[in-house]
């Protein structure tokens, strides 16, 4: 028993372990679909990069997008409009935990 007890004292005072921070966006396909291009016209991950700076993450790590008919720009305010049109369906955002980062400086 005294060695149960003894265990679980020495698991308590570990430390936790960092865990990095992700979340996924499904993002709508009509209506407030969000262009997949900045105003500048450059397209893909730079603009999922953006998003995820948007909502408090380091950088986009995953992403899909189709072509739509109207998509609103996110860095802009305007909106992106026909057959050139694509928005993202799908972003998932990244915010490594610091020895992460201190590992890549």
């Amino acid at each position: 028993m005294r060695r149960l007890i003894l265990i679980a004292i020495l698991i308590a005072a570990l430390p936790a372990v960092p865990q990095a921070s992700t979340r996924s966006y499904t993002l709508p396909t009509d209506g407030a679909a969000v262009s997949a291009c900045l105003s500048d016209g450059v397209c893909g991950k730079a603009a999922a990069d953006h998003f995820c700076k948007m909502a408090g993450y380091s950088e986009s790590i995953l992403f899909s997008r189709q072509p739509v008919a109207s998509a609103i720009i996110i860095d802009g305010n305007r909106r992106c409009e026909g057959e050139s049109c694509e928005a993202f369906t799908r972003i998932k955002c990244y915010t490594p935990t610091e020895d992460e980062q201190a590992s890549v400086e």
